[in-house]
């Protein structure tokens, strides 16, 4: 009996001893925060949209590629055949559901849209006009994520709350039901008044964060895309009409650091230059991945001062030949907006940039992005590479007066849209045209907003992405430099036997590989 009671009030004093231990031990996770605590303030509200913007800002680098590597404007380019397979096979249309671009643009856009429903879910509007305010811009943050999803994939699944791990496998949704709540968002974010307008189009105030014109342009967009072209018309003439936007002058630099948040900007993602944490603050390699090739190339002018460009570079992204061909259409050799979007290897060699002896430049045909160039006044080093300071556009005025231009055409209102499409034109320095049809607008939406991230999803909705991309993969040029003639060297080094846009596939993506591989309940899109 003895033995028993020692055996228990052991047992007892364990369990006090653990029980006391288990307590000390249950203390408060440091730098985390208690959900059940937070989306309480307006400070609260703050940090939880800064996340939104946070994330918007890091879907840059994954957004270029996707949408550009599917276009016929550029190359996937890099060191040699293989440097990048996942850019390659988007940009010859030799993807799978398992193309890791595709699968990591998916996920970045349902994170967007995770952290904007917490907002939008967990804010009251009618609290404050902070809270408010950040309601209207995840809404519109939202919006914009789905109409990138209904419009690459189709019927993505419809997640407007948060979701309990028995909810997890979503089915696809209607495609008419996405579009339905992207106008909803946008007009609501619109009629709410809480979203911040510039005074004037010189106005910078309110920098990148979103405004009702920037809600009212997706909203245009969007109505655009479903031919509700009176509707888009009206929209997108309220911006216009507001006098807070204008063309920037200088379009060489239009994408560059010293055009950020310019009269221009309907929307771009901010970049801070801080050496100290370049990283931290949404920069990614992006810019040293369309740099120049600086081991092919001699770039070293840029020390004594003959160009601007960094010597440094991966040599991805690099326009084609057809896209020059192009420009020289309808601008000749010596355009305006030509000369300040590509370089011709001529106009390199002028500049005192060429390619090294017994090199070849991959994926190119002898031509070089100057929109998108790498520039040392934009550098932020460390000792894991390079990126830049300028921001990513996400939408500029001139989209909007093509846009407008467009819905403007198809609903039967030619005056506003030849007054809109000459707009544009005006600043590439151009004749004004007499009468516009919808090819002219084709054209011109092309040129003027090459390598931004339009071009493909405009080929779908046009119809005509088979004939523009029916070949593209044939042929893998590379560049060898001039021959005695002094026209481009370029062989042909690489071909497949299957390339090229398919009818009745590629108009949608596929839904990546691990998400049909979690979701028993999402089904495939046609072809894949």
């Amino acid at each position: 009996m003895k033995t028993i009671i020692k055996y228990l009030l052991g047992v007892l004093l364990c369990t006090f001893t653990l029980s006391s231990c288990e307590d000390r031990l249950d203390i408060a996770q440091q730098g985390v925060t208690d959900v059940d605590a937070f989306y309480k303030t307006d400070e609260d509200a703050m940090e939880a949209i800064a996340a939104v913007y946070s994330t918007w800002r890091g879907m840059g680098y994954t957004n270029f590629f996707l949408k550009n590597m599917l276009s016929d404007d550029m190359y996937a380019g890099g060191g040699s055949r293989g440097d990048n397979t996942q850019l390659e096979q988007l940009n010859e249309y030799t993807f799978s559901s398992s193309n890791t671009t595709i699968s990591d643009a998916f996920s970045s856009y349902y994170k967007l849209i995770y952290l904007s429903n917490l907002v939008i879910n967990k804010f009251d509007p009618a609290e404050s006009d902070t809270m408010a305010q950040v309601v209207a811009e995840a809404k519109t943050a939202r919006a914009w994520a789905y109409f990138d999803l209904v419009t690459l994939w189709g019927p993505a699944p419809l997640v407007l709350t948060e979701l309990k791990p028995s909810e997890y496998q979503q089915a696809n949704a209607k495609v008419e039901d996405i579009w339905t709540q992207i106008e909803l968002d946008l007009k609501e974010a619109v009629s709410s008044n809480a979203l911040p307008e510039k005074t004037d189009s010189l106005d910078k105030t309110p920098g990148a964060r979103l405004t009702k014109q920037a809600a009212q342009s997706f909203l245009g967009k969007a109505q655009l895309f479903q031919g509700k072209y009176e509707e888009a018309a009206k929209t997108l003439g309220e911006v216009i009409n507001s006098g807070k936007y204008g063309l920037y002058g200088d379009y060489g630099n239009i994408l560059r650091a010293n055009a950020d948040f310019c009269c221009e900007s309907i929307f771009e993602t901010n970049s801070l230059n801080d050496p100290v944490n370049p990283w931290s603050q949404g920069n990614t390699m992006f810019s040293c991945m369309i740099g120049w090739r600086s081991d092919k190339m001699f770039l070293y002018g840029y020390y004594w001062g003959a160009h601007d460009l960094y010597p440094a570079g991966w040599g991805f992204a690099n326009p084609t030949k057809e896209l020059y061909n192009a420009f020289v259409s309808m601008e000749g050799i010596n355009g305006y907006r030509l000369k300040n979007t590509i370089k011709t290897y001529t106009d390199l060699l002028g500049m005192g940039v060429y390619l090294n002896a017994g090199t070849s430049l991959y994926g190119n045909e002898g031509y070089f992005s100057w929109k998108n160039r790498f520039i040392g006044t934009e550098v932020i080093t460390n000792s894991y590479g390079f990126c830049i300071s300028s921001n990513y556009r996400i939408m500029r005025y001139a989209e909007v007066l093509l846009n407008a231009a467009e819905a403007c055409l198809l609903s039967n209102d030619k005056t506003n849209a030849l007054k809109y499409i000459n707009k544009v034109r005006g600043r590439a320095r151009l004749k004004a045209l007499a009468d516009v049809t919808l090819d002219d607008i084709k054209k011109e939406k092309r040129l003027e907003l090459c390598s931004e991230m339009v071009r493909f999803q405009d080929l779908i909705r046009w119809g005509d992405a088979a004939t523009a991309l029916g070949s593209q993969g044939l042929n893998i040029p590379s560049f060898y430099g001039l021959n005695a003639d002094y026209t481009n060297k370029v062989q042909n080094d690489y071909t497949n036997s299957v390339y090229g846009f398919k009818t009745g596939k590629n108009e949608l993506l596929p839904f990546p590989e691990h998400e049909m591989n979690v979701n028993k309940n999402i089904e495939q899109n046609p072809g894949w």
